[in-house]
């Protein structure tokens, strides 16, 4: 994996971001989570009063487990969704198109061929992750590809100038994948992780039956906190290799990338969610630069939100990926923009602040 650098969020920046935000005409601390993602932006742009962000999206393509018994699509769902961006017709890029986003969207991994797709950015490295029950989801050699991939897209989009970018995805059988990265990294259980079917196998029984999977490659890391930077960072890239699948890495590779040059990223699934946890894990201050935007019931996904300490502020109850989600964050970054740089304080309206209460020794006051 390439090296990168990651700089902390500037702090100056912040402190003036916050003392603006703080005289804005309205109660102290009233607009909640869209002062902290103004004070943040701040920080990752160095910038004390970011305006007119230049957002992105970026889909990554790829099928997983395509030598595993669930395979009984091969893939043709997959293509269906992608042929939706190719054509133009997908609710992300209606999404995107009211903020002006460009969507980019690559296929590394699809079982299906979309080279005769005009849109899509076809670099397939393989078609489809393997099963791990067979051999690791990806080759050594191809979780280098899917990483540097990764960040050379973050390259790309840098210099495109953008400054913010969605992530979504288009893939079948994604699950298993993000289960088992989510759980490795994060500790918890795959019985906590998993839902039980009114059919079928109980929870436990398919707790022990990916066990049974896993447990051979030994990727269980009792304690990430006393690993040194290098061997986390062995860890993160031996897992991806055993149960990531190449959409998680490339996403991994380009969260890094992202952060490097200082462009944040927003994610919502449990898929996206599961390169952020490796990627985080990689580099703990990759946290700062990445934006959770939607919550939904899926365990994977509540547990990444647990350990990162996130709390969305969509509530997403649809039943799809293709960074739809991502997307509609990208609404909620730009009203925190609105909001830091069209309200007006109290002194440029001309408007006296309270004597007393909350902002009192903090809202400046007209002369």
């Amino acid at each position: 994996m390439r090296a990168f650098n990651i700089q902390p969020l500037d702090t100056k920046a912040m402190e003036t971001c916050r003392y603006r935000i703080d005289n804005l005409t309205k109660p102290i601390y009233s607009l909640a989570m869209l002062e902290t993602i103004a004070e943040r932006f701040a920080g990752v742009l160095a910038n004390p009063k970011p305006n007119h962000l230049k957002y992105g999206v970026l889909i990554v393509g790829a099928d997983h487990l395509v030598d595993g018994p669930q395979n009984v699509e091969h893939g043709h769902t997959s293509l269906n969704a992608i042929k939706r961006f190719n054509e133009g017709m997908s609710a992300t890029q209606g999404a995107a198109f009211k903020l002006q986003a460009p969507v980019y969207v690559v296929n590394i991994g699809l079982e299906q061929d979309t080279n005769h797709l005009a849109n899509i950015d076809s670099r397939v490295i393989r078609n489809g992750s393997h099963f791990f029950g067979v051999e690791p989801s990806i080759s050594h050699d191809e979780l280098e590809q899917a990483l540097e991939m990764g960040f050379g897209y973050a390259d790309k989009l840098h210099e495109a100038g953008l400054q913010v970018v969605a992530l979504g995805n288009i893939g079948e059988r994604t699950f298993l994948d993000a289960l088992v990265t989510t759980a490795t990294i994060t500790g918890a259980s795959y019985e906590t992780l998993l839902t039980e079917f009114d059919n079928g196998p109980t929870i436990a029984q398919r707790a022990a039956h990916i066990h049974s999977f896993v447990d051979p490659f030994d990727i269980t890391v009792d304690d990430w906190s006393v690993l040194s930077e290098s061997d986390r960072r062995t860890a993160v890239l031996r897992l991806l290799h055993v149960a990531g699948g190449l959409d998680i890495a490339f996403l991994t590779g380009f969260i890094l990338g992202a952060a490097s040059h200082r462009m944040a990223v927003v994610y919502d699934n449990a898929l996206t969610g599961a390169a952020v946890l490796a990627a985080v894990t990689i580099e703990p201050l990759v946290k700062d630069y990445v934006f959770s935007s939607a919550v939904y019931d899926d365990p994977i996904h509540k547990e990444q939100c647990r350990f990162l300490d996130v709390k969305p502020p969509l509530h997403y109850d649809l039943q799809i990926d293709e960074g739809l989600g991502s997307t509609m964050g990208l609404s909620i970054v730009d009203a925190s923009m609105h909001m830091l740089n069209d309200m007006k304080t109290f002194v440029e309206a001309e408007v006296r602040a309270a004597e007393d209460g909350a902002g009192k020794g903090r809202q400046e006051d007209i002369e």
